[in-house]
């Protein structure tokens, strides 16, 4: 087998990766701007969607977390277009926390479905990401030869 077969990287993945990178981004951009009440016309009024209590965590652990992981996932992404093998282990990396990150919320829909706010752009994000992160990693895991 050619080299160039081998080396194939998984556009799907890693287009997946740029866009949920922007999503955290997105929603770390969202939480900062109902924080002062500059809502865009479009969104309505977030600030109830979001609610009083995640605006405290805006300058808190999570959007930090929310904003480097949409970072590092986009330069992930990109770096798994170019079949870079430290973009491999960067994406595993990214993968596994969106994976451990959602766990808990997912857990808690699942034992009370009533907390599931079907208005929250939130939790769309953390529900995406967790079936991405798991598929990813997975996809990653099989797949690894192609890096070496």
């Amino acid at each position: 087998m050619s080299k160039s077969k081998v080396k194939t990287s998984s556009k799907l993945l890693n287009l997946l990766l740029i866009i949920i990178g922007l999503l955290f981004i997105i929603r770390v951009v969202l939480d900062f701007l109902s924080l002062f009440g500059i809502i865009p016309e479009f969104l309505g009024d977030i600030s109830a969607i979001i609610g009083s209590s995640e605006a405290i965590t805006i300058f808190g652990s999570q959007s930090l977390i929310s904003l480097a992981m949409g970072f590092w996932a986009i330069v992930a992404g990109i770096g798994l277009f170019k079949d870079e093998e430290w973009a491999m282990g960067q994406a595993l990396v990214i993968l596994s926390i969106m994976v451990i990150s959602g766990i808990s919320p997912i857990f808690g829909w699942i034992t009370n479905p009533t907390s599931f706010d079907l208005y929250s752009i939130s939790m769309y994000i953390t529900l995406s990401t967790f079936i991405i992160g798991l598929v990813g990693f997975i996809w990653l895991l099989v797949t690894r030869k192609r890096y070496d």
